[in-house]
């Protein structure tokens, strides 16, 4: 392997650097942003709010403004504690921030997998080339609206690195540092991510200690302890990295538990999104079903269902299978292989006859995402065909295959076409309505011009090469070009290197980026319905409940999903995920919709259209135009008020049932799940008073006067975590009306006190301390043992150079 010189190492920096940039130019030089889907939904606003908490001073733990109140360290959704989110903390505008830290990622993946194909033994241009195909590559170019999958997939080329390494080496604190990049995973990725990198990271090292068993090599070893001192080391990966990120894995578990995922999940919900046979066909065509940008027609989320590394990495690949075969090279096959089968899904017997019952895959649905893996395989396969291809003695004849396999993806592509009738026709005999469907899909978009790209900043010069089978003919004739002059002897392996390199990253930065991910300008962020700045001014510490907001348009206007966050006024409504709380879902689901609105505390509905007649009979409209109409509950609850009449309950499905009628009046009376042990209010004369007078996302201070024993009720999510204190002392919070908190107050003026302190996130801060001691203290045992060792050397080093002077004087 030659090492690369600073030279070298400067231009592949700027190479990984830069391309990101040309795939997205218009959301760095262009006033454009990102915004399909999640990006909308989830990820834009919550990166506002995050930042502006830890701006404030705050760790963003709680988000008062969804679902009446949220765990949103909690969530994962963002990673508020992980490190490259500090981008949100600078003076720039939000938009160019996102952009900066979604172009960032890209080059991180790039280099990391670089870092990681090095360590294989690859010299510099097969290293860049799989940095590229996995770090420009399909899956992550799809996945930016699901920014933490994007996020998250971008360090599974570091631990895998992380993991070889400290096997090679054998040290205990290499295998501590491996657990480094897991744990900034863990910060940023949904934990569907994370467990698909420890399958993989478990796959690797079951591998390992199979090949080495077998290796001559280490015949003259005790293999046992061989084995278990592998395991031994991914083990203790595993470990650094979950105490590493302890902080937000105990909250997400409390989450989990109170959620509901927590719920066992059917068959049809684990293969939901599974990816279809047919769609292995973007290898080779890119977006042949379209995309987000020209419109996908593969009935699942174009982003869950789009892999591509280039066609002339797709064509190396083979040349990887050369004798002798490269270490780990089984591995990468076996990894494609079991990710391209779990990827699939429903598709395959498998998943339904034993993957559903393996430990840890019943919790995730869209197995599509499996393709995460086939992406890095593929990209490092890559590499090593073209290291075997750079080093082969007859290199030169396996570059004219690779001019024969390109002209033979030509003819099968256009006798496909010639011939797609018949073909579509002899599909009815046995194939399925969605692959007879998907096939015709492929044949109208894979062939379609598209004429969309002409806004483009780089690509409306040439907008035509974006359409699938232009930038296959393209590809095609550069893997001629390239290859065929190689053959004929007109250039160095040297200029090989670097021309499959230059085709790539022009194939990738096409067939990726503003191609594949729709743009609206930056000023879509601030757009506001009338319906949306008439709450904003008269909401006046009161609730909104949006409603049918489901549009990535209707979430930015209307106060959608996590926008209130952004806008801090206090929302019923929010994001759906599969991390709601339990409670809120059942809440919504099975109260009477009159009782909901008053025990919710809402003001306002905002809506995109007319809603029934009884509707607006109960919320006269306050407020409408074209776009949007505010229904006004006229008299709705404060959010802290006492009342004096308590009805207790066992359950919580006991407490539910007192809200799916309205008999209960919420303003009067109170149900508390007590097991029959609260204290019992006494009746009052005279009304009781509470008011916030401070409060912040985690403190809520409430000023009472009680004209007789009674119970605060505080219409804000219960939940653990939340302490409450009445004039400094300790007092028991009780769940209240199913979904919102209650404390005794006794008669008279109190000054009343929640603040969300949660144990899983200070036990999380310790744990993750303690790691960091225990990775501090080996280090600087690792470095004694490394002075010791040099002294020691030194010292004979010292001894003989005595002796043989000695001697010499002696003669």
């Amino acid at each position: 392997m030659n090492q690369p010189t600073n030279r070298s190492l400067f231009w592949i920096i700027a190479l990984f650097a830069l391309l990101p940039i040309l795939a997205f130019p218009e959301i760095i030089f262009g006033r454009q942003t990102l915004y399909w889907s999640d990006l909308s939904w989830m990820h834009y606003p919550r990166h506002i709010f995050a930042a502006n908490e830890w701006l404030a001073g705050r760790v963003p733990l709680w988000d008062p403004y969804q679902h009446n109140g949220l765990p949103f360290l909690a969530e994962t959704q963002v990673g508020a504690l992980y490190l490259f989110s500090v981008i949100f903390l600078s003076p720039l505008s939000p938009s160019l921030e996102l952009s900066l830290f979604i172009v960032l990622h890209f080059s991180l993946a790039s280099a990391f997998t670089f870092i990681l194909v090095r360590s294989l033994g690859l010299s510099l241009m097969p290293s860049v080339l799989a940095g590229l195909a996995f770090g420009m590559g399909g899956f992550l170019m799809a996945q930016v609206s699901n920014l933490n999958i994007m996020t998250g997939a971008t360090w599974l080329p570091l631990i895998l690195y992380g993991i070889i390494r400290a096997g090679r080496e054998r040290s205990w604190l290499s295998a501590m540092l491996a657990g480094i990049p897991l744990a900034l995973q863990i910060f940023t990725a949904q934990p569907q991510v994370v467990f698909y990198t420890l399958v993989t990271v478990g796959g690797y090292a079951i591998y390992r200690i199979v090949a080495d068993w077998f290796t001559p090599s280490q015949a003259s070893k005790p293999r046992l302890h061989y084995a278990i001192q592998t395991m031994g080391l991914v083990i203790v990966t595993i470990l650094t990295g979950l105490l590493l990120a302890a902080p937000q894995l105990l909250p997400t578990l409390e989450l989990q538990q109170l959620s509901v995922r927590s719920e066992e999940q059917d068959f049809g919900f684990l293969v939901k999104n599974s990816l279809p046979p047919l769609m292995w066909l973007n290898l080779v065509l890119p977006s042949a079903f379209g995309n987000n940008v020209t419109g996908f027609e593969g009935g699942d989320p174009f982003q869950e269902d789009f892999i591509y590394i280039g066609l002339i990495p797709l064509l190396l690949i083979p040349l990887s299978f050369s004798r002798p075969l490269r270490r780990d090279t089984v591995f990468w096959v076996l990894l494609i292989i079991g990710g391209a089968i779990l990827a699939m899904g429903r598709y395959t017997p498998l998943y339904e006859d034993v993957i559903q019952y393996l430990p840890g895959f019943a919790l995730f649905r869209i197995p599509a995402r499996w393709l995460m893996v086939v992406n890095l395989a593929l990209a490092v396969l890559a590499g090593y065909g073209l290291e075997n291809l750079l080093n082969a003695p007859k290199s030169r004849t396996k570059a004219a295959a690779l001019v024969v396999s390109g002209l033979g993806v030509a003819v099968g592509l256009s006798l496909a076409w010639i011939f797609r009738e018949n073909l579509i026709d002899w599909t009815r005999g046995g194939w399925s309505d969605t692959s007879r469907k998907l096939l015709r899909v492929f044949f109208e978009k894979g062939f379609t011009l598209e004429t969309g790209y002409q806004n483009r900043l780089l690509l409306g010069w040439i907008y035509w090469i974006t359409t699938p089978i232009v930038l296959t003919i393209v590809n095609i004739v550069l893997t001629t070009a390239i290859f065929g002059l190689y053959a004929l002897n007109r250039f160095s392996t040297a200029t090989l290197g670097r021309l499959v390199v230059a085709a790539v990253a022009i194939d990738l930065v096409i067939a990726g980026g503003t191609t594949v991910n729709p743009t609206q300008p930056d000023s879509w962020w601030h757009q506001l319905s009338g319906g949306a700045e008439y709450v904003l001014e008269h909401i006046d510490g009161t609730r909104v409940f949006p409603l049918g907001m489901g549009s990535e348009q209707a979430t930015v206007s209307q106060l959608g999903q996590y926008f209130p966050s952004v806008y801090r006024v206090r929302s019923a409504g929010g994001h759906g995920s599969s991390l709601m709380l339990e409670r809120t879902q059942v809440f919504m689901g099975d109260a009477h919709p009159v009782q909901a609105i008053r025990a919710l505390g809402v003001r306002y509905l905002l809506t995109e259209g007319l809603m029934g007649a009884d509707a607006a009979s109960t919320y006269p409209i306050a407020y409408s135009d074209a776009n949007s109409f505010v229904y006004e509950n006229k008299t709705p609850l404060p959010r802290a008020f006492v009342v004096h009449d308590a009805i207790q309950v066992d359950t919580p499905e006991d407490a539910m049932a007192y809200f799916e009628t309205v008999a209960v009046d919420p303003s009067q009376t109170v149900v508390l799940e007590t097991n029959g042990n609260a204290p019992h209010p006494a009746a009052a004369s005279t009304p009781s008073r509470a008011e916030i007078i401070h409060e912040n996302p985690l403190e809520v201070d409430i000023e009472v006067k009680a004209a007789a024993d009674g119970y605060l009720v505080l219409l804000d999510t219960i939940y653990p975590g939340w302490v409450a204190t009445v004039d400094g002392q300790r007092q028991t919070i009780y769940a209240a009306n199913y979904i919102s908190r209650a404390v005794f107050v006794p008669q008279g003026q109190h000054t009343v006190q929640f603040s969300y302190r949660p144990l899983t996130f200070r036990v999380g801060i310790w744990l993750s301390a303690i790691a960091l001691l225990i990775m501090a203290v080996m280090g600087v045992i690792d470095n004694q043992n490394m002075l010791s060792s040099y002294k020691s050397s030194w010292t004979k080093t010292r001894a003989y150079d005595k002796l043989v002077i000695n001697k010499n004087l002696r003669l």
